[in-house]
């Protein structure tokens, strides 16, 4: 009878968010996060191909969380859902920024990058147009795609503060 092991999945990605934030993806093996938790790694491997497929997860695990902060319409302006959407992105970037630096020398991070950008674009697009009145989200579309860019942009690039973009969205936003 096979051996039952309680929550993997979750205990696996736990595991694989200490490695990744601590020491970076290069550290970060299915090998490791296996021993840490006691089994081997071909268990890790029934949830998870690959360990890119592992680190995407919690990534993608901790995005989530941040975007559950940040809320469709909740009252909030377009300029200040801007500047929250720019500080969220900031802290998931300096929460992974070795792992991404990492990552970025194995030479993935491009294909993963062209990939994933359109859709964080139209993600972070959508919490802009729900601040925006229905008049500016209706006639001028491009505004919170263009706000969505500037934040991708700014936000995850680690020399830039928002103050840098501030006045680019004043002004986008009129």
């Amino acid at each position: 009878m096979p051996k039952i092991i309680e929550n993997v999945r979750e205990r696996a990605i736990a595991e694989a968010r200490e490695v990744l934030a601590r020491e970076g993806y290069a550290a970060m093996t299915v090998r490791r996060v296996a021993k840490a938790l006691g089994i081997a790694p071909a268990t890790i491997y029934n949830y998870f191909p690959s360990k890119e497929d592992l680190a995407a997860c919690v990534m993608l695990e901790d995005w989530q969380e941040l975007t559950r902060d940040i809320g469709e319409g909740d009252g909030r302006s377009a300029e200040e859902t801007v500047r929250a959407l720019y500080g969220m992105v900031r802290r998931f970037t300096e929460t992974y920024e070795l792992s991404w630096a990492q990552y970025e020398t194995e030479g993935s991070a491009a294909p993963m990058r062209r990939r994933y950008h359109s859709v964080l674009v139209e993600q972070l697009a959508g919490y802009i147009r729900a601040a925006m009145t229905p008049e500016e989200a209706e006639t001028e579309p491009w505004r919170a795609a263009f706000l969505a860019e500037l934040v991708l942009r700014f936000g995850s690039d680690g020399n830039s503060a928002y103050g840098d973009m501030e006045p680019a969205v004043r002004k986008i936003l009129g």
